[in-house]
């Protein structure tokens, strides 16, 4: 339950709160363009059976996809005319929106990085150690909450929750692709699901971090003041 310092500035609390859970969902999505997972997923679930290309070809331009939307130096796109055996300018067009979304997904969670950093400080040095703990427990549940409505949505129909992400984020028709083209084959619908599963799981393991650490820093006893050359016992 909130203490009674807790209950006078509520705001704070909520501003600590929004803070640490949207912060939690930008650095999740940092860890997650990780190479390994891309890999390991695509090594499960591109779609060799409609492609001309192998299997192994389909993982490399899995992960050359990622690298190139990850913004890493020398990254480079299969680029070419035909679709089942490169990506045309169409794709193209649409990898530059998602490294561009990316870009400023990085910009946004620096932001609140700094933002949570700045407000920790200044709410443990003026309003004492228990309400900034708080931001961090209760932030961390607030993350884990949004996944637990995400993972809801998901079950119930994971194509309608992936069709409604693109329309917010991307304008209609340009993100719509043959389902034996290059770019359909080497990020099938299954690659999307998997993804979503471990960045589900990767921020649960965040925000349980961060939750714990506030948990601890609640309980922790407040420093007793002892006489100048005195020790604790």
């Amino acid at each position: 339950m909130p203490s009674e310092k807790q209950r006078r500035h509520p705001l704070l609390l909520i501003w600590l709160v929004l803070l640490v859970a949207f912060f939690l969902l930008g650095l999740s999505f940092r860890v997650l363009l990780l190479p390994i997972f891309t890999n390991q997923i695509a090594e499960t679930t591109v779609n060799d059976g409609l492609s001309d290309l192998s299997h192994s070809t389909l993982v490399q331009v899995a992960n050359d996809g990622r690298a190139f939307v990850a913004g890493d130096l020398g990254a480079e796109l299969p680029v070419g005319s035909d679709q089942r055996l490169s990506f045309p300018p169409d794709v193209v067009s649409h990898m530059d929106d998602v490294r561009y979304v990316i870009h400023i997904a990085l910009i946004i969670t620096l932001v609140l990085a700094a933002l949570l950093a700045a407000s920790l400080v200044y709410v443990w040095r003026r309003h004492g150690r228990r309400l900034a703990a708080s931001g961090l427990f209760f932030g961390g549940i607030a993350a884990v909450a949004v996944v637990l409505v995400l993972v809801v949505i998901g079950i119930a129909s994971f194509d309608w929750l992936f069709t409604m992400m693109h329309r917010l984020l991307f304008a209609e028709g340009t993100w719509t692709f043959a389902v034996d083209s290059l770019l359909i084959c080497a990020y099938p619908l299954q690659f999307w699901i998997g993804m979503a599963v471990a960045w589900a799981l990767i921020l649960v393991f965040l925000s349980a971090f961060i939750s714990t650490v506030g948990f601890r820093l609640r309980l922790a006893p407040k420093r007793a003041s002892g006489s100048s050359g005195s020790s604790q016992r």
